[in-house]
């Protein structure tokens, strides 16, 4: 994903972040490539995308970006061998003493993987971990030292929301909270329909933070957990 975006920038539209803190860009380029996932032509992993052998087949296959967009979904099979361009035979003479030279054996096996220098994916379980994340996560609590009413047990207070962290698969955020004693819980997609609180028990109790002097705290929510972690 970051080579993606460093090879095409998000535009401005592209680069306003969401109420979870997760740029427009990113979710919209998330969402687009499950069609490839569906399509057999890629894998998600928690470290990193890869082209299965099929979708390097229908790149060769279908070079027009329409023509594979609608090979993709339509369902239509990928040529074993794609077609080739015919080149007219050279004389001897055009040819150089290395091009004239024909090995008895093809050194590269014909199944070989195509190196897209993508990191493999390590843990199937996680090929679309994007796709099973909320749209946003948020902590809700007595929050009042800090943002006053506002920080209340509220639901769309902006500082208490988390930003979703791909690569570890998180959500995290982190606070400089005073002395002294907090609850609150987790809530999910800015409501109280879906909330979790100790051990990850949805409408369970109420986490507690005790803090002995002003810290800087930063909150980790796994969504596959459903429990926080604070450090």
């Amino acid at each position: 994903m970051s080579r993606a975006v460093a090879e095409v920038p998000f535009d401005d539209k592209e680069a306003e972040l969401l109420s979870g803190g997760v740029p427009r860009g990113f979710k919209a380029l998330t969402t687009a490539t499950s069609k490839l996932v569906k399509a057999g032509w890629l894998v998600k992993g928690r470290s990193g995308w890869t082209a299965t052998e099929e979708g390097v087949r229908a790149v060769r296959a279908f070079p027009d970006a329409d023509r594979f967009a609608t090979a993709m979904l339509t369902g239509e099979p990928v040529p074993e061998q794609p077609l080739e361009v015919e080149h007219a035979p050279q004389s001897p003479e055009q040819l150089s003493e290395e091009a004239q030279f024909t090995p008895t054996e093809d050194p590269t096996p014909p199944d070989a993987a195509v190196d897209l220098d993508v990191t493999a994916a390590e843990d199937s379980a996680g090929d679309e971990a994007w796709l099973d994340q909320p749209q946003s996560v948020a902590l809700s609590g007595d929050f009042d030292p800090i943002l006053g009413e506002a920080g209340h047990w509220s639901t769309d207070t902006r500082e208490l929301q988390l930003s979703y962290e791909a690569d570890e698969n998180l959500w995290r955020q982190t606070l400089q909270l005073p002395a002294g004693t907090y609850q609150y819980k987790i809530l999910v997609n800015g409501s109280w329909d879906e909330n979790y609180g100790r051990f990850g028990v949805r409408n369970g109790a109420n986490h507690e933070l005790h803090l002995l002097s002003d810290s800087a705290v930063t909150f980790r929510f796994d969504y596959s957990t459903k429990d926080i972690t604070t450090s």
